[in-house]
């Protein structure tokens, strides 16, 4: 499967999102939470905590499918309390105390009758805003551009960014004039968030011989899906395979086309933090570091422990755990010079 459109930050994105609230979600008037918004997760200081009872309280509004070369490589799922979907039908806008969770899931796949299809599999993180309009903390790196921005450890739940600006930000850029959210990929907002479309938007097609619902079954190819389980009889080609599905949503290998991670072209035999054109977090870029295979092979495996502090390990903690798939990508890498 081919890239499809532009990169957003990293990543080709493509929305798949889903209406949940429909005919009740309107009211002539918008519903102010009863208690202080603030009050439940967000300290008097900004600290933000993720919510204790999640998903009790939300409800799902849509989804994201983040592609990479080999197919599907993440899966972002996004859940808002009702009030805030009644909100913004009926005020075209997220109002103050508002709250998003994004879920960001590896995606796996396998041949199926439709066609190559994929799935959300094991968590890589979490990330949640809360709408400010009175600027609260404004000594708080955490909050800036009308919002509270925070991530979140997926297998404890402790906020891990520093800083909304280099940890967050970059990916909401685009979106700068809907208020830094891509509401029109969440159809329960209502008629108001599809004003902001993109005008070059892409309608995928079925594929040749897949089934369609109602239709025959297709028959079958023999071969895996792009990009899973294919029998390469090649550690480079299996590699770049894994390096899409794990690592293709924040770094590429193209010189220069740097985007949440830096271009990882040439990485092999580098010193960490030296890629051009790319501003690496005080950590990275002040560390002695020598990208060999046993360094990149460690920082893939637990990338919070080699170099303390950096983005990384912030962004995606639990790194890559199965040692053959880390193989897999240091050994392309390595062989990607």
């Amino acid at each position: 499967m081919s890239r499809i459109g532009s990169r957003m930050a990293a990543g080709s994105i493509v929305a798949i999102a889903a209406l949940l609230c429909a005919g009740g979600c309107k009211q002539s008037d918008p519903v102010q939470a009863e208690l202080d918004p603030y009050s439940s997760f967000v300290s008097k200081t900004g600290d933000i905590g993720f919510p204790s009872n999640f998903p009790s309280g939300f409800v799902f509004i849509g989804s994201w499918a983040v592609t990479g070369d080999g197919g599907v490589a993440d899966i972002h799922s996004v859940y808002a309390r009702p009030i805030d979907v009644v909100n913004f039908n009926e005020t075209g806008r997220f109002l103050d105390g508002a709250v998003l969770v994004k879920e960001v899931t590896l995606a796996v796949g396998s041949k199926h009758t439709t066609g190559n299809a994929f799935w959300a599999n094991e968590t890589k993180t979490w990330f949640l805003m809360v709408k400010d309009s009175e600027e609260r903390f404004p000594s708080n790196p955490l909050w800036g551009d009308g919002w509270g921005w925070a991530e979140f450890d997926p297998a404890t739940k402790k906020q891990i960014s520093t800083n909304y600006q280099s940890d967050c930000k970059g990916c909401h850029v685009p979106a700068m004039q809907s208020d830094w959210v891509y509401s029109y990929a969440y159809p329960a907002l209502g008629p108001n968030a599809q004003a902001t479309v993109p005008k070059d938007i892409i309608v995928g097609e079925p594929e040749a011989g897949a089934a369609r619902h109602g239709g025959a079954v297709a028959q079958e190819t023999g071969s895996d899906v792009d990009g899973v389980a294919q029998d390469t009889g090649s550690d480079v080609a299996a590699g770049k395979v894994t390096f899409e599905i794990y690592c293709s949503s924040c770094h590429s290998m193209t010189p220069g086309e740097n985007g949440i991670g830096p271009s990882l072209a040439g990485v092999a035999g580098r010193k960490a933090g030296t890629s051009a054109g790319y501003a690496y977090s005080p950590a990275m870029s002040s560390s002695e570091v020598i990208w060999t295979a046993e360094n990149l092979a460690s920082h893939i495996e637990k990338p919070k422990e080699l170099i303390p502090g950096n983005r990384m390990g912030g962004l995606f903690p639990r790194g890559v755990q199965d040692a053959k798939k880390r193989g897999e990508i240091v050994e392309y890498l390595l062989e990607a010079r």
